[in-house]
């Protein structure tokens, strides 16, 4: 695993992104989201207040994720954007049904649609959760693979559109926090990684995560909490670049 320090933090990164421009620019996008989150989740703990957003819903996130995306894309960012999703389940007797995409936004030339999920993992074990960690990654796919014929009508000048899922998973004990907590999960980050890549496309290879980042959150973070959260990953899969409407 590759270490990066970013903004004074420490990260932990192993990546498979396809070789080409768009997927340049995507692990470009996905790794500064990332470390721009994790940058802001640090203010969250104040002499004022302590109540770090990675430790609730998918929502929550938008306190770290929004900001960071829209500072990052010149604001050129929208959220619930109203979409057609073509229908893949055969017991309905429909070929399309309405949704929304969490996030459309624009950075370098690229316009990108980006589905969020957050689960918990809970570090102390070697097993990733079914219905907490593996049915949200997969649902996730299936709403990005909905959208491939929506996005070709873009009409903004871009160079295509690429969809990206972005799993937040934050690493997780119900016991209080302590050194040696934290240094057991340190330890099992390569070992948490792998178990991520496995599970994660044992059932459809396909959708190997290209992917995936570790947040070694700052001991004096972590000690703040009554549970221990020691760390936070994103774990990513970049769809190739769509020409739609508007492509130059």
């Amino acid at each position: 695993m590759k270490e990066i320090k970013k903004h004074g933090l420490s990260f932990l990164e192993v990546d498979s992104v396809p070789e080409g421009d768009s997927y340049s620019v995507a692990k470009d996008l996905i790794e500064n989201l990332f470390f721009g989150m994790a940058k802001l989740s640090t203010k969250y703990v104040n002499d004022t207040f302590c109540d770090l957003p990675y430790t609730y819903t998918e929502r929550r996130l938008d306190s770290v994720l929004l900001p960071s995306l829209s500072k990052l894309c010149g604001n050129k960012v929208l959220v619930e954007v109203p979409a057609v999703r073509e229908c893949s389940n055969k017991r309905f007797q429909v070929s399309e049904s309405s949704g929304r995409i969490d996030y459309w936004c624009i950075y370098k030339d690229y316009s990108f649609v980006i589905e969020l999920k957050q689960s918990y993992d809970c570090f102390i074990t070697n097993s990733t959760r079914d219905n907490k960690v593996i049915k949200p990654w997969l649902k996730m796919h299936e709403q990005l693979q909905s959208l491939k014929q929506e996005v070709k009508t873009y009409e903004e000048t871009t160079k295509g559109v690429i969809r990206i899922g972005f799993h937040i998973i934050t690493s997780y004990s119900d016991m209080p926090p302590c050194n040696k907590l934290i240094k057991l999960f340190h330890d099992s980050i390569a070992d948490t990684s792998e178990r991520f890549v496995k599970d994660l496309s044992k059932k459809y290879p396909s959708l190997k995560p290209n992917m995936l980042i570790c947040w070694k959150i700052p001991t004096r973070i972590v000690m703040c909490d009554e549970h221990t959260f020691p760390g936070l990953w994103a774990i990513v899969k970049v769809y190739p670049s769509i020409k739609h409407k508007g492509a130059f």
